[in-house]
């Protein structure tokens, strides 16, 4: 009985370890997010359902959040985390740069991985090597960019993490240039507007992600390439979506499929990013819902209507008008945001002094917009979730089931010295 006990208290200290571990590894998603923009007052309900585990949609000139399900909540990025190679790449190389591909990048030029099997010795230029990265979506030729401008590809990452946390993403850190799983690895729906917000004021990134196909001429160790875009919503057929004009497409087993997508509609610009969605159909469904969701309820309206002396643009829900809108200054007093509830509609700078931005530029507006105003419950679902819970239910019932067994050792041997 006692070697039984023993077993026992051994099986149920595994199980308790095996807990911890599996809780305890990042980022794991087990329930749904909630949508945050839903439970603001006369806000648009979202559309229902949407399925990928979060999402976020945002006015690329104001920055303002339109739809909100776990935007701050940390995934997978996969193959998306190419717009931000490509950004650092172009911003610190030149397009005629001369690449030669190493044996380290060539090594990810596998089956199983997006590729265009670059060889070791072929040389390409840089404008060549971004349309491979951005429509071909190929992981060496990534790792092959991140060594030609850094010297390694952990370098590159460091230059990427830089650049996120200048555009204000707090929930990001890049460990490689193409995506390939990494445990520390990882971002959020809402960070990935920020970088495509910023991405998109890029002409060279415009030009490169906008074109659906591109023909890299013969090298000198391969013959002629024609690569094809991923993004299905920017080509004719099924899942063609009038108005787009960028995005980025990823999948990984652990981060299931990704897309990040810019359409052009009315004089608005959207961004909508959707993270770990069951496949790729699904993540054009309710990209393609969440867009129709921002086209059907939003308006982009210019300030300088409701007032001469201000230059700027706001968001407005249907049914709610600028009166509506709060309106805080900075402490100079010359840059005026508008919220609605609490929630950041869009930001204007004053006509009265020189202006210091052209503000019907993205890159203007969103210098001047702060991160929009999160629900309580959005900022603070990462720290106390339904997962949680459980996992504190699990160890309570685990560590009952010990000191059972400790008790149920202890009578044991009442009972064995009784004997004796």
């Amino acid at each position: 009985m006692f070697q039984n006990l023993k077993q026992q208290m051994k099986k149920y200290t595994i199980i308790f370890l095996c807990l911890i571990l599996c809780f305890s590894a990042a980022p794991t998603k087990i329930f749904a997010a909630d949508v945050a923009t839903d439970a603001i007052p006369e806000w648009p309900k979202g559309p229902e359902p949407i399925y990928s585990d979060t999402a976020v949609l945002i006015e690329a000139s104001t920055g303002a959040v339109l739809y909100d399900k776990g935007m701050n909540e940390v995934l997978y990025p996969a193959s998306i985390t190419k717009i931000m190679t490509a950004i650092v790449a172009l911003e610190n190389s030149n397009l005629t740069d001369t690449v030669t591909f190493t044996d380290t990048a060539c090594a990810l030029a596998v089956p199983g991985n997006a590729r265009i099997d670059a060889k070791p010795g072929e040389i390409m230029t840089m404008e060549q090597c971004l349309y491979a990265l951005m429509l071909a979506s190929a992981n060496e030729v990534g790792c092959q960019i991140a060594i030609q401008i850094a010297g390694s590809e952990a370098a590159f990452a460091e230059m990427m993490n830089a650049k996120a946390a200048e555009l204000g993403c707090t929930n990001t850190h890049f460990t490689n240039a193409s995506g390939l799983h990494d445990a520390n690895h990882y971002t959020t729906a809402y960070d990935m507007a920020l970088i495509m917000q910023y991405a998109i004021q890029n002409q060279e990134f415009l030009t490169i992600t906008g074109s659906s196909s591109y023909t890299i001429p013969a090298t000198n160790l391969s013959a002629e390439r024609t690569l094809s875009t991923h993004n299905a919503m920017m080509v004719p057929g099924d899942f063609y979506y009038e108005g787009t004009f960028s995005g980025k497409s990823g999948n990984t087993s652990e981060a299931g499929s990704t897309l990040v997508t810019t359409v052009t509609r009315n004089n608005m610009t959207l961004i909508c990013v959707v993270l770990k969605a069951a496949d790729g159909g699904q993540s054009v469904a309710d990209t393609t819902a969440l867009m129709d969701y921002g086209y059907n309820n939003f308006t982009l309206t210019d300030v300088s209507i409701q007032n001469q002396e201000r230059t700027g643009n706001v968001i407005l829900p249907n049914g709610i008008d600028f009166s509506s809108l709060i309106e805080d200054t900075d402490e100079a007093g010359s840059i005026f945001h508008y919220s609605y509830q609490g929630h950041f509609m869009g930001s204007a700078v004053s006509n009265i002094e020189e202006k210091t931005a052209d503000t019907n530029d993205i890159s203007s507006l969103s210098s001047v917009s702060p991160s929009p105003v999160i629900s309580e419950s959005s900022e603070n679902e990462n720290f106390f979730t339904p997962a949680h819970i459980i996992m504190l239910v699990l160890v309570v019932m685990i560590l009952a089931g010990i000191f059972c067994i400790f008790l149920g050792l202890k009578k044991s041997k009442k009972k064995k010295r009784k004997r004796r």
